[in-house]
């Protein structure tokens, strides 16, 4: 349980801990995906520096490379090298692309959650916080990454607690409560808490470990909208308004969009990236090309 001041008891930050190390030993990011999350960092970095690293592993290159000539990225020209996929495509995007593919093939399906689905989803949500990103003349490669894995800790508890994370869901539907709080109540801490916690185990930077961790806020709860938790809080509930659903919870009934979406500067963003019809076609693209299952 958390205690009154919101922090965990010490139960509860013991099994989130020993729980952490479990993951992080069983599902351990490549150490390329490692040396990109240094790159972005530092921020002093260079196309060379980047094609190299992702170059020394065999198996990375070979998932970017059907990444980079997928309908993900519609790129005209067949790329055959990571140097080239770095120039051409841009050094941010083939970073996101990188360490966002690792995450992904970190976890695999699990008991509870409808894996395609849940991917699906988290993309969705990613490109969705990179047209607000855009629109803001913010880093949109940060705001992606950041709206695909935020929601890593719930997969990562199914897979590794899976009868915990049914006991929870069984207390949400029979006490009509949210996810998060039959997981206090149940657990001790929540699924965001697990998946800051593995992102700082992953040496996640700390906008997006933020953004992990505060995800399930509401919009109207935003203390800076304009963030990487905005644009993630923000897409979440746009998804939403058209039915998405990270195959747990139930999705919502369709409802208009807020009015952000159908005015500039937000608006426009979206009508350059295709509409919410194309940013699905793309999240089964990079899934199709870029995930593990």
């Amino acid at each position: 349980m958390e205690t009154n001041n919101g922090q965990l008891t010490d139960r509860a930050r013991a099994a989130l801990e020993l729980l952490v190390t479990e993951i992080g030993e069983l599902r351990p990011l490549p150490a390329s995906a490692q040396q990109v999350l240094k790159l972005t960092a530092e921020d002093r970095f260079s196309a060379y520096e980047l094609a190299n690293v992702i170059a020394s592993d065999q198996a990375l290159t070979a998932k970017m490379l059907r990444l980079s000539n997928s309908a993900y990225y519609g790129f005209p020209r067949r790329i055959t090298t990571m140097r080239d996929a770095v120039v051409l495509l841009g050094f941010r995007q083939v970073r996101a692309a990188t360490v966002t593919s690792c995450v992904i093939e970190a976890m695999p399906a699990s008991n509870h959650i409808a894996y395609q689905q849940f991917w699906q989803y988290s993309l969705t949500v990613g490109m969705l916080s990179e047209v607000l990103a855009r629109a803001d003349r913010q880093a949109p490669d940060e705001a992606f990454t950041a709206g695909v894995l935020h929601n890593v800790g719930r997969l990562a508890l199914d897979q590794h607690r899976p009868t915990l994370f049914g006991e929870a869901q069984a207390y949400a539907a029979h006490h009509g409560v949210s996810l998060h709080k039959a997981q206090l109540e149940t657990l001790g801490f929540t699924d965001a808490q697990l998946g800051e916690e593995l992102g700082k185990y992953w040496d996640f930077p700390a906008p997006l470990l933020d953004a992990v961790a505060h995800h399930d806020r509401r919009p109207d709860q935003l203390t800076s909208p304009h963030s990487l938790v905005g644009f993630v809080v923000r897409a979440r509930a746009f998804a939403r308004s058209y039915g998405a659903s990270d195959g747990v919870e139930q999705p919502q009934a369709l409802q208009p969009p807020a009015d952000e979406w159908l005015e500039p500067p937000v608006a426009p963003a979206l009508k350059q990236a295709g509409g919410m019809d194309a940013l699905r076609e793309r999240a089964s693209a990079f899934l199709q090309h870029a995930g593990s299952n």
